[in-house]
């Protein structure tokens, strides 16, 4: 394999900013784009990136691991150590919340049914932004939108536990709900083609062992599931909202602040961000455009939709990189779609990384 350097200019829209990377770039990986994608080329096939952003008197190093793919074709449009097993933080809990929706829909319980916060919680994580309690009670739809929203630990703990439970009881089985619940995570991403990827808990922190990680990539897969079910949308969308925590039965109101800061930015509706110490900052944002009409040669019409998943594991700054590599995914998938959709290499596809 040949490895070449470059340093490349890009400029945003606060005016001229230096980005000078250090890369490594595997040739053979050069299919995947166009040669006139100079910045993108570069950015996309960095196997160990170190880049850093000047603007004025501030510079943002980081180290990180990205992939861009539109979710209905499922094409890679940028790429960066998206293979590379790593922690993830609180990007475990869309796996969290996917099976909670899965789990309320297939047994017909639904997410308006009350969940306890089991007491040993609090041995896993600190009572954490909203405070809840050991006894506490919640809708586990509140309870989706604390750990989504919030990124609550102790309310995907709840999640966990509930689900757990009720898995076990329906299978006749004795063990502990949360190794059962993890099991399903675990399964669900098994099952959406993540490769390597293992969940050891529902709220992602890197307390347990085995430590959990997983891929860029494979986090990609597991938020094109996620954003093709509509029910998420509703947790991952909104910047603000009061949930209602029962505690010695008198109702509590919670306000939640979405940790999400590009919510409503370029069309963005999601999806989860992370942030631990090992992790580094984590991001995952989706974002869809208009759909458009197509003639066909045969004078029939086609409807197709667009949207963009951005995973960015491990940077000093998940929002700003997440929001540079989406404007770089859209230039990159117009550009594809004006040239007729071609794929002129199977490794430009989510299912070959």
């Amino acid at each position: 394999m040949n490895f070449t350097s470059a340093s490349v200019k890009l400029e945003n829209d606060r005016g001229k900013s230096t980005v000078a990377i250090m890369v490594q770039t595997a040739k053979h990986h050069l299919s995947m784009f166009s040669p006139s994608m100079a910045w993108l080329s570069s950015r996309a096939l960095i196997l160990g990136i170190c880049f850093t952003f000047v603007t004025g008197s501030t510079a943002l190093q980081a180290q990180s691991a990205v992939l861009v793919v539109d979710a209905f074709n499922k094409k890679v449009h940028v790429a960066a150590d998206a293979q590379s097993k790593r922690p993830v933080g609180g990007i475990a809990k869309i796996a969290t919340a996917m099976v909670t929706l899965d789990w309320a829909e297939a047994s017909k319980v639904g997410v308006g049914v009350l969940a306890t916060v089991p007491s040993y919680a609090f041995q896993i994580s600190d009572p954490g932004s909203l405070g809840l309690q050991p006894g506490d009670q919640a809708t586990l739809r509140d309870l989706i939108y604390a750990t989504m929203m919030s990124s609550d630990n102790i309310a995907a703990i709840t999640l966990g536990d509930f689900v757990g439970k009720d898995h076990l009881a329906r299978l006749g089985k004795a063990g502990h709900p949360m190794e059962e619940f993890v099991k399903q995570m675990n399964q669900l991403a098994t099952r959406e083609g993540a490769r390597a990827t293992r969940f050891t808990n529902p709220h992602g922190l890197e307390n347990s062992r085995p430590m959990p990680y997983s891929t860029a990539a494979d986090i990609a897969r597991l938020a094109i599931y996620a954003v093709s079910r509509p029910a998420l949308r509703f947790y991952t969308n909104q910047t603000n909202r009061s949930i209602t925590i029962y505690r010695a039965g008198q109702p509590i109101t919670m306000a939640l602040t979405n940790t999400n800061q590009l919510l409503g930015v370029d069309r963005i509706d999601g999806i989860k961000t992370g942030n631990t110490a090992r992790s580094g900052g984590c991001i995952v944002i989706s974002a869809e455009k208009p759909s458009s009409v197509q003639v066909q040669a045969d004078k029939t019409s086609l409807i197709y939709r667009h949207r963009m998943v951005v995973v960015v594991l491990g940077s000093a700054n998940p929002f700003a990189e997440a929001r540079t590599l989406l404007h770089q995914g859209w230039a990159a998938y117009d550009r594809w779609l004006a040239a007729g959709r071609p794929i002129t290499d199977k490794r430009q596809m989510l299912d070959q990384f």
